[in-house]
């Protein structure tokens, strides 16, 4: 229905109610821009979360002594073995000599004249290491490669493979165990009466042998030429004969890497905290309160158990006159030069420098910390706001439809008098 009160009176009503309404709704307005502020403060609160736990994963990522400038091993000729550190955190330097290789069985049948050549039929069992299984040979795969395809095929088989090579003389089929070492070699048990005759006319190609090398004089032997038991945190990756020596030393490279990534997210943490500091929460104490006491962090003095003690400045960290965080490279330096473990040990000990950092930033950050603390506290007072625009919209709905009656009426009155008027001037 359309309404247009004050068309008999020729008062502009409509325009009167409309200013009336957006009068009557000023205190709905100052509510909705004080949930919007609470909307901005709200975000800012999810900044200084945000740059709180980039931070705290960059600190923590300082709080382990195998990943923090972790060891790394590496060979004196890789020709002869590759090392490579599985998680050490001793320093080593050992020489080894290796003897042998460890080589994967391999055997050979007689030669036949070709691949599809008629063999007997039967049970063949095959063991190789703890894998044992059996193929049967049937008038539907009674040949050389209907064999190969049996034990290809074995749902038991996982310690060998077959296949035919077409050499001089014919074509044989070979078996290679999966595993080197002398613990996987191959035994075939084969049908009494079979053209491939018996287990012992198995030939081999290849004798299975195990790894064996000298360690600092004593013997070492290995099934496997990755050789991954002999030195804690070493696997050795054996390649040919020959002597080499093996160290393993703290990757300086890699703890250069997270500390400066360390440095980065504590910067980008730092001016998040001055920049809603001086803005959205300028009057609010928590963002210089934070930077304050993580900055004072870098002041106090840490212990290791040896009783030797020294700060985040004696580490190298500086800040310039802005407040910026960086490290100095002549005391980085002299810092390392007194043991690289020592270094590592002011971060990763239990109360190390680590450790404050992020157990200083799960108060904020953790669940039920200070941060979640003072957003639940806007959302309670946004609910509140939402609360009382709800029951100012519902008056204000009310207050309209009663205006708008009133208005109406008074019109009508209007109209009527303005009707009663013109008769009465007509008339005289």
């Amino acid at each position: 229905m359309i309404t247009a009160a004050g068309a008999g009176s020729g008062i502009d009503i409509e325009s009167i109610l409309s200013q009336l309404n957006e009068i009557n709704r000023q205190p709905v307005t100052v509510l909705n821009q004080k949930r919007a502020e609470l909307d901005v403060e709200l975000s800012a609160y999810g900044s200084v979360k945000s740059a709180l736990s980039s931070f705290s994963s960059a600190a923590e990522s300082l709080s382990s002594s195998s990943d923090l400038g972790g060891f790394i091993a590496s060979s004196s000729d890789e020709d002869v073995f590759t090392a490579v550190s599985s998680g050490g955190d001793i320093s080593e330097n050992l020489d080894i000599e290796v003897l042998s290789l460890a080589t994967n069985h391999r055997m050979s049948s007689p030669a036949y004249e070709s691949s599809d050549a008629a063999i007997e039929q039967g049970t063949f069992s095959f063991t190789s290491g703890e894998n044992s299984f059996d193929v049967e040979v049937g008038a539907g795969n009674a040949t050389l490669d209907g064999l190969r395809d049996a034990i290809n095929d074995s749902i038991g088989n996982t310690s060998m493979s077959a296949s035919i090579i077409n050499v001089d003389g014919g074509s044989r089929l070979v078996l290679t165990a999966s595993e080197s070492g002398i613990d996987n070699e191959i035994s075939v048990t084969s049908p009494s009466v079979l053209g491939l005759g018996t287990p012992t006319e198995f030939t081999d190609i290849t004798p299975a042998e195990d790894a064996r090398l000298i360690i600092h004089g004593f013997a070492v032997t290995s099934s496997s030429n990755s050789v991954s038991d002999a030195i804690d945190g070493v696997t050795l990756n054996l390649k040919s004969v020959g002597t080499a020596n093996v160290t393993t030393e703290r990757d300086t490279e890699s703890l250069r890497t997270s500390l400066d990534e360390f440095v980065t997210k504590y910067n980008s943490m730092s001016d998040t905290l001055s920049s809603v500091g001086s803005s959205t929460l300028s009057g609010d104490q928590l963002p210089k309160g934070i930077d304050s006491r993580m900055r004072n962090l870098f002041f106090d003095s840490f212990e290791l158990d040896n009783g030797d003690s020294a700060t985040a400045f004696d580490l190298g960290f500086t800040f310039d006159r802005y407040g910026e965080l960086s490290i100095d490279e002549t005391k980085y330096t002299e810092a390392l030069e007194e043991g690289v473990d020592r270094y590592v040990g002011f971060f990763t000990a239990d109360n190390g420098l680590s450790t404050k950092f992020t157990d200083l930033a799960d108060e904020y950050t953790q669940s039920g910390g200070i941060l979640d603390v003072r957003e639940d506290g806007v959302d309670t007072r946004q609910s509140n706001i939402d609360d009382q625009i709800d029951r100012l919209e519902y008056r204000l709905d009310k207050a309209s439809v009663r205006l708008r009656a009133q208005f109406t009426a008074m019109d009508l009155v209007v109209t009527n008098l303005q009707s009663t008027s013109s008769f009465l001037t007509n008339s005289l």
